[in-house]
């Protein structure tokens, strides 16, 4: 006789993005593997990076690249690490003070410690018949806006609002308490024109907002012909 078990859903593709590298100011690259074994891809915006490595070193079709005049600014200075130098030192990079455990995969000091400001940029290549989420670690010391809006929209003209989620990137506005254990996930998001992602991030009251590095994980199974809208996204004909 058959028996017919239910498929335990497992996540395929994890991807780990750095937002600073040895080319940002005052960034640094994330060791590949890092101390957890796993690959990471370290990004600035003076460079487009296709064929992103997943958590386990393989290469895989997304891509990634800022937005044409897209990229805000990007520095270490009064991130998870406090005052930062030109070159960054390995005691500044000791000093990142992040909760690694409450950050799971994101909890990495050289990806956690440096960041880009209010950008927006495109996750290219996805597959259509599969869903994303989309984890974002910010944190920044002496901020106007304490909290970062994280927005996934339709096209490249960042004008229809898809989904969007928010963090505390640090404890109040210009406070020097930055955020070390909190995340926002935006969860089984849909890729959108062309099957890119386009992101964009910028202070809840339109001071700056901060990205630091960010996870994207592809859903298991293969979407429904009249999906269902699920938490954290919104479905877009």
């Amino acid at each position: 006789a058959l028996v017919l078990v239910p498929a335990i859903p497992v996540y395929s593709q994890t991807i780990l993005i750095d937002f600073g590298n040895a080319s940002s100011w005052r960034g640094v690259p994330t060791p590949s593997p890092d101390t957890n074994g796993h690959y990471w891809n370290s990004v600035w915006s003076g460079a487009f990076y296709p064929d992103l490595k997943d958590i386990n070193g393989s290469v895989t079709t997304l891509d990634f690249g800022f937005a044409i005049n897209g990229a805000g600014g990007t520095d270490s200075y009064n991130g998870p690490a406090g005052v930062t130098s030109n070159p960054v030192t390995a005691t500044q990079i000791a000093a990142t003070d992040i909760d690694a455990a409450a950050l799971g995969n994101l909890g990495i000091k050289e990806a956690a410690m440096d960041f880009y400001t209010s950008s927006r940029f495109e996750i290219q290549g996805l597959d259509p018949t599969k869903t994303y989420n989309l984890t974002f670690f910010g944190s920044h010391k002496y901020s106007p806006d304490a909290t970062t809006v994280y927005s996934v929209y339709t096209d490249n003209t960042y004008t229809s609002l898809v989904a969007s989620v928010s963090l505390d990137i640090a404890d109040a506005p210009e406070s020097p308490g930055h955020n070390r254990d909190k995340v926002a996930m935006i969860t089984d998001i849909d890729p959108q024109t062309s099957n890119i992602l386009y992101v964009k991030f910028i202070g809840a009251n339109g001071h700056d907002g901060y990205l630091n590095c960010m996870q994207i994980e592809e859903a298991p199974g293969i979407k429904a012909r009249n999906p269902v809208p699920r938490d954290g996204a919104t479905l877009v004909p």
